[in-house]
């Protein structure tokens, strides 16, 4: 901790510790830019006031230097000058840049045990910190005690948590956030609709995805390419491509060009199902080619869609149940009982006299190939028996005529 104005203990920005050296160390436990920092604080006019200091946290925001907010503190303290909440919030900020949820959380809670009561500015940043370094949990908390304070959270507030969560695949606790937002009438952008938008698609629940693209347009809102292209693209691998030309009709429509990450999954879809005329028709309608009018009068597709057997597992086929059936373990009974259970489940008999059928025994066709095969080859062996016999008679035959 080091000492600030009127006795107040400040937090420290602590060392950069499990990070490695920094760029420029020295090994005698400076470095170069904490020297020229160092000297461009000493070089400061002695008249220089507040906003001076506020620049410089500004400064170190950018360039991610949370290491050197102890020398600015420590420099206002040598010049008297008492920080205020401007300058509290610039080094929140600095921690909060620099993926530091932890150091950002300690000068708010130091904030709210001191006179300098924290605002929405505050809370934002620390929020933002927990959020983008994937502590969903806390940035709830923190928003949570925003609102508990009375303290009127903005987009900002709401868009970093519902992104988080949106992120972390919860999209139960980003659809509450989203709705907390709606009622309390704060300003929703795209960003905020498209975040619940994509969780949902990327569960591939394209019934909740639709629900927030529609909710989304009759707010009033203009859905973008991501909007549409996130359905579309849950639409595809759940292998719904009716619903999915629709939505890109729709997209069409609304003059709005798909991604090359879109036209990829449509177009990949459409090879897979072996549509050809639907890739064009698509191809066309997302590079809204000359010549090429999206249908004005676009009706949604009632599911089930007719290509979605491309992409899902078939329904099980009724006539493998026998298969099935003859394959489930059979319980043992005792060999009386299973005799005495043969003896009565045994047919009567089978009808006797000119009309008994007699049994037809169908040779399978492979075996009929077998025995083909095997009567050709029995054929040959006697034709080279007979062949070599001919000529052993020869042989003998002139071998004979020799001797006389």
């Amino acid at each position: 901790m080091c000492a600030g104005g009127e006795g107040r203990n400040f937090p420290t920005a602590g060392q950069k510790g499990g990070d490695g050296p920094r760029d420029g160390y020295d090994g005698k436990g400076g470095s170069s830019e904490e020297v020229r920092f160092s000297q461009t604080l000493a070089a400061l006019a002695k008249n220089s006031g507040p906003g001076v200091f506020t620049s410089l946290l500004g400064r170190l925001a950018r360039e991610r230097r949370w290491w050197d907010v102890d020398a600015i503190f420590a420099e206002m303290q040598v010049r008297g000058i008492k920080p205020n909440r401007i300058h509290i919030n610039a080094a929140i900020n600095v921690f909060a840049k620099a993926r530091r949820p932890q150091k950002a959380e300690e000068w708010l809670i130091w904030m709210q045990e001191q006179d300098l009561k924290p605002n929405e500015v505050s809370y934002n940043s620390v929020i933002n910190a927990c959020a983008q370094s994937g502590y969903v949990e806390r940035a709830e908390m923190w928003l949570g005690r925003m609102l508990e304070g009375g303290i009127e959270a903005n987009e900002v507030s709401y868009n970093s948590v519902i992104n988080a969560c949106a992120q972390k695949g919860r999209v139960s606790r980003a659809e509450m956030w989203l709705e907390k937002m709606l009622s309390a009438g704060v300003k929703t952008d795209a960003f905020s609709y498209n975040s619940v938008i994509n969780a949902c698609a990327q569960r591939r629940d394209i019934e909740r995805a639709e629900t927030w693209l529609e909710r989304m347009l009759a707010d009033g809102l203009h859905a973008d390419e991501v909007s549409y292209s996130s359905v579309i693209k849950a639409c595809v691998h759940k292998g719904e491509l009716d619903l999915a030309g629709y939505w890109l009709e729709r997209m069409a429509a609304a003059n709005l060009t798909a991604n090359e990450v879109t036209y990829n999954t449509v177009a990949g879809a459409c090879l897979q199902a072996g549509d050809e005329e639907r890739l064009i028709r698509w191809r066309a309608l997302m590079k809204l080619e000359s010549g090429v009018v999206p249908n004005k009068d676009i009706s949604r597709p009632s599911p089930p869609s007719t290509c979605t057997a491309h992409f899902e597992d078939p329904p099980p086929d009724p006539s493998l149940a026998g298969d099935l059936r003859r394959k489930r373990p059979v319980e043992r009974i005792p060999r009386g009982e299973q005799d005495a259970s043969e003896r009565s489940a045994a047919p009567r008999g089978p009808p006797s006299g000119p009309d008994r059928p007699k049994p037809q025994r169908e040779r399978p066709q492979n075996q009929k190939v077998v025995a083909q095969s095997s009567s050709t080859a029995g054929w040959m062996q006697w034709v080279v028996l007979v062949a070599v016999l001919a000529v052993l008679q020869v042989f003998m035959t002139v071998w004979a005529r020799r001797g006389t």
